[in-house]
């Protein structure tokens, strides 16, 4: 067996992680029950409006993703990958903020496109970062510690949102939820100063 040691992950990875921990458990407070709250907030939109608000979030962000991707992959240096990746995360916070306010499907549909939008800026600079920094020999280990933590956490908070929604109702969960994705971004800033400056820097 393994010893300890093999398991140990680098800082850099860490911090990403724990910010998609945040980011992504808080998210699923609300998204098993996001159409109920489509459906109550806006009975005008009718349960075609659910439909369209996810086509919507899809399409903006699968538009706008490659040209972002293509666009931070012509610097050779990090820190627009985490500049992306920190922009990104906090407009989707933004959109947690506002849908409290949200009083008309169109409303809903721009804040969608934000959202969509913001996944497509975040994305590909986390993504980059994980790449270059995840640990030779432990790529599968690395990516299965994300990927349990992330459902862990997603699985915890799904259950969990529904009681708070009935408890304290929609806007205070988006609130937690807004608060929670800008801690996320926050970590990011750990990685700063550890993350390449340029073609001749180090982990």
């Amino acid at each position: 067996m393994r010893g300890l040691r093999n398991y140990q992950v680098n800082v850099i990875i860490k911090v990403l992680i724990a910010s998609d921990f945040l980011i992504w458990s808080s998210a699923s407070l609300v998204a098993p029950i996001f159409a109920i709250f489509i459906a109550a907030r806006l009975p005008s939109g009718g349960i075609e409006a659910i439909g369209i608000a996810a086509t919507i979030y899809c399409m903006t962000k699968a538009i706008v993703e490659i040209p972002v991707g293509t666009y931070i992959d012509k610097s050779k240096s990090e820190r627009d990958d985490l500049y992306a990746a920190i922009l990104g995360t906090v407009l989707n916070a933004a959109t947690f903020f506002l849908y409290p306010i949200v009083a008309s499907v169109w409303q809903l549909y721009l804040l969608q496109i934000v959202a969509g939008a913001a996944g497509a800026i975040a994305y590909p600079g986390w993504y980059s970062i994980f790449t270059r920094h995840i640990d030779k020999s432990k790529e599968a280990f690395e990516w299965s510690l994300y990927d349990v933590l992330l459902g862990l956490g997603m699985a915890v908070t799904s259950a969990l949102g529904a009681f708070m929604v009935a408890k304290f109702g929609f806007n205070a969960v988006f609130y937690i939820i807004g608060s929670m994705t800008l801690a996320g971004a926050a970590l990011l800033f750990i990685i700063r100063d550890r993350i390449y400056q340029g073609a001749a820097a180090k982990k």
